[in-house]
């Protein structure tokens, strides 16, 4: 068993198995996932032969207490499927992780819902690849991707997703990440691997506060390189101090998707991110 890590994951009186300690702002990305899913329900119906499923990379142990107002909350993949159960069930459910101890936990949380999921351990770029082997080409499919930082979520991952033609994309982007540690990234080759050739596009001098939004429209360029439509409605999360956290982001290539998203992501002019 992997050890516990103090400030992230303890176990749950209830049940025994893991699960994280997260900030008050989740639940934001978790409804704006659970509208999607329920929004996009008559579209699954169209596909009942080739199928729809869901695909978690970054999973976490499918349950997490807020570390502030200690409510128990359910992880993205249990939120996405009892949402989808509601109405239009998902065919299929991939979570994987690099830690075999939370796709543990969240596999037994899916199978207490009499959901058999596809479980899967390692990088997020290895089991891209496997996913994607898996998955019917013809099919429709939403991928929620929730690193917990940039140097988790290199383009490969992306672009081996973006591989099938109706691959619709929630990605979760950290903007104290990048603003942290944006230089540091483009010394040790961790933007290369995120943002490839952004060098042809950015300054590596240029000041903090332009150089970060550059850097993230080189990013929304590579997915759009790949055939993918970028929302406009790009959410811009903060914190109780107002802190930017992360931006969360749709890409499809259809555009029914950036309807929907529009329809469940309600920005304020305030939260747009251009």
């Amino acid at each position: 068993m992997t050890r516990l890590k103090s400030d992230r994951y303890e176990v749950d009186p209830g049940d025994g198995l893991r699960r994280e300690v997260v900030g008050e702002w989740s639940p934001e990305k978790h409804a704006r996932l659970r509208r999607y899913v329920d929004i996009t329900r008559a579209t699954r119906r169209r596909f009942d032969k080739s199928g729809s499923t869901y695909i978690d990379l970054y999973c976490g142990p499918g349950q997490a207490r807020m570390r502030d107002s200690l409510d128990v909350i359910d992880g993205s993949s249990l939120v996405a499927a009892t949402e989808a159960a509601r109405n239009t069930p998902f065919t299929g459910i991939h979570v994987g992780d690099l830690d075999n101890d939370n796709v543990a936990a969240c596999a037994a949380r899916l199978k207490k819902l009499h959901i058999e999921p596809h479980m899967y351990i390692g990088e997020a770029a290895e089991v891209a690849s496997s996913v994607v082997s898996k998955l019917n080409p013809h099919g429709l499919h939403l991928a929620f991707l929730d690193p917990y930082s940039i140097t988790a979520l290199p383009f490969s991952v992306l672009s081996t997703l973006g591989e099938l033609k109706r691959m619709d994309l929630i990605v979760h982007v950290s903007i104290m990440d990048l603003q942290r540690n944006a230089r540091l990234f483009m010394d040790n080759g961790v933007m290369e691997s995120f943002a490839p050739g952004w060098s042809n596009t950015v300054h590596p001098g240029t000041k903090n506060e332009t150089l970060v939004p550059q850097l993230f429209r080189h990013w929304r360029g590579l997915l759009e390189n790949l055939g993918y439509k970028i929302s406009d409605n790009v959410e811009r999360v903060t914190g109780p101090n107002n802190q930017p956290l992360y931006w969360l982001v749709l890409a499809a290539k259809h555009d029914l998707a950036d309807k929907f998203w529009s329809q469940v992501s309600n920005i304020q002019p305030q939260r747009r991110l251009f």
